[in-house]
C-alpha cells in the first residue's frame, strides 16, 4: 500500500511538471494553441494520468496477491512473526484494490482507444507517448524495487521455489507490460484487431482468478466478521482471566462467581458474550490452601489455585508456536494446540496475538487456568 501511494504522488508530480512546461511553452507561443486544442490536450493528460494510477495499482496488488499465495502453499518454517493478523488486511486491501482500479483502467483504456479511432492524429500526439513511457519507467521501477525485496529475502535464506516463484511473477508481469504497450505504441488504430480484445479478456482473467483465490484465503465477509467476533471473545476472557486473578491477590482466594467481579467504583462490569449476551461460563476447580509463614510473618500458598472460563466458538484458531497456522482435523480443531498446554493465568490475549495458547476450535471451549505459588504476593 505504501509503494502504491509513492508512485502515486510521484506520477502526480510528473503531470504537475508537465503543466507547468506546457503553460510556459504556451505563453512562449501563443499562437500555435488554440483555445479548443488546450482543452482537448487537457483531458487527454487527466486520462493518461488515470490510467497510469490504475495500471500501477492494480499491477502491485496482482503480485501482492501471487506472494500471499506462494507464501501460504510453501510455508517457511523460519518465517516467524510475532503478530497475526486474522482478518488478513493485506489481502483484503488488494482485492479492493483489483476490484475498483482494474475496471477503471479497462474503461479509460477503452475510452482513449475509442477516442483515436475517431481522432487518429491523437496517436501521435506527445502527452500519450510521454505518459505511457512515464507509466512504463515507474511500473518497471516498482517491479525493480519488488524484485531487489525479493532478492534481499532468497540471500536471508528463504525457500528457493519461494523465490523462484515470486521472480517468475514479477518477469511475466513486466515482459506482458512491456510487450502490450511497444503494440499500443506501434499500433495503427486505422485497421481493425482483435488483440487488444484478447489482451482484456486475459488480463481480466488472471485478475477475477486472484479476486476468487484471496477469497478463498480470508473468507467471505460473513466468515471475517464471525473471526473479528471470536476476537472479541478472546479478548473478554482474557480480561476477565486478569481480574479474577486481581480479585485472588486481594481476597487469597477465587471468586465463587463472576459477578463478583463487578466493581462500580473502578468502573469495570463483566462482559457477555457479543451475539448471545449470555455470560461466560466460569468454574473454580480448586481454592487454594492458604498458609502462614512464620519466618517471614507473611502469607503462603501451599496449594494451586484453578479455574476455567469458557466461551462459545464460530469458527477455528489455529496457530503453532511460530505464529504460522496449523493443520486442522475434524469438526472441533482435531490436532490443535491443547487449551492445557500453557495454565498460567498470566498469558494475556491481545489483537494479533501470535501464540498458541488461545488456540480453539468451533463450539463451547474451555482454557483452564492455573495460580501458582510463586505468582503469589503474599501479604
Amino acid at each position: 500500500m505504501i509503494v502504491t501511494i509513492i508512485i502515486i504522488v510521484a506520477l502526480l508530480f510528473i503531470v504537475l511538471v508537465s503543466l507547468c512546461v506546457r503553460f510556459i511553452y504556451s505563453l512562449a507561443n501563443p499562437y500555435q494553441l488554440t483555445r479548443s486544442n488546450m482543452k482537448t490536450k487537457a483531458l487527454d493528460i487527466f486520462l493518461y494520468l488515470g490510467i497510469a494510477i490504475s495500471l500501477i495499482t492494480s499491477v502491485s496488488n496482482l503480485l501482492q496477491i501471487i506472494f500471499t499465495a506462494v507464501e501460504r502453499r510453501f510455508v517457511d518454517i523460519l518465517n516467524y512473526t510475532a503478530y497475526v493478523d486474522q482478518t488478513q488486511s493485506d489481502v483484503r486491501f488488494a482485492i479492493a484494490s483489483l476490484v475498483v482500479m482494474f475496471p477503471i483502467y479497462l474503461l479509460l483504456s477503452w475510452y482513449v482507444a475509442r477516442d483515436i479511432k475517431k481522432f487518429l492524429y491523437k496517436q501521435d500526439i506527445a502527452v500519450r507517448k510521454i505518459m505511457i513511457y512515464c507509466t512504463l519507467f515507474i511500473t518497471i521501477l516498482a517491479l525493480i524495487g519488488t524484485l531487489v525485496s525479493v532478492i534481499y529475502t532468497y540471500l536471508g535464506g528463504e525457500l528457493s521455489i519461494r523465490f523462484g516463484l515470486k521472480a517468475c511473477s514479477i518477469f511475466v508481469v513486466a515482459l506482458f507490460l512491456f510487450g502490450y504497450y511497444y503494440y499500443s505504441l506501434k499500433r495503427n488504430f486505422s485497421q481493425s484487431t482483435v488483440i487488444p480484445v484478447v489482451v482484456t479478456i486475459f488480463a481480466s482473467v488472471i485478475v477475477v482468478a486472484a479476486v476468487i483465490w484471496s477469497v478463498s484465503i480470508i473468507g467471505t465477509p460473513t466468515q471475517m466478521r464471525a473471526k473479528k467476533i471470536d476476537n472479541t471473545r478472546l479478548s473478554d476472557i482474557s480480561r476477565i482471566q486478569q481480574e479474577v486473578f486481581n480479585r485472588f491477590q486481594s481476597t487469597d482466594k477465587l471468586p465463587t462467581t463472576l459477578n463478583e467481579l463487578n466493581n462500580a467504583f473502578q468502573g469495570y462490569q463483566v462482559p457477555a458474550d457479543p451475539i448471545t449476551k449470555e455470560a461466560y461460563r466460569y468454574k473454580v476447580i480448586q481454592q487454594p490452601v492458604m498458609k502462614i509463614n512464620y519466618t517471614t510473618n507473611k502469607k503462603e500458598m501451599s496449594s494451586q489455585a484453578i479455574f476455567e472460563l469458557c466461551a462459545t466458538f464460530e469458527t477455528t484458531r489455529a496457530i503453532d508456536a511460530r505464529g504460522q497456522a496449523v493443520p486442522v482435523k475434524g469438526e472441533l480443531g482435531g490436532n490443535l494446540l491443547s487449551t492445557d498446554a500453557m495454565y498460567s493465568v498470566s498469558n494475556y490475549y491481545y489483537d494479533g496475538d501470535a501464540s498458541p495458547f488461545w488456540n480453539h476450535g468451533v463450539g463451547e471451549i474451555c482454557f483452564k487456568r492455573i495460580i501458582t505459588p510463586d505468582m503469589y504476593y503474599g501479604r
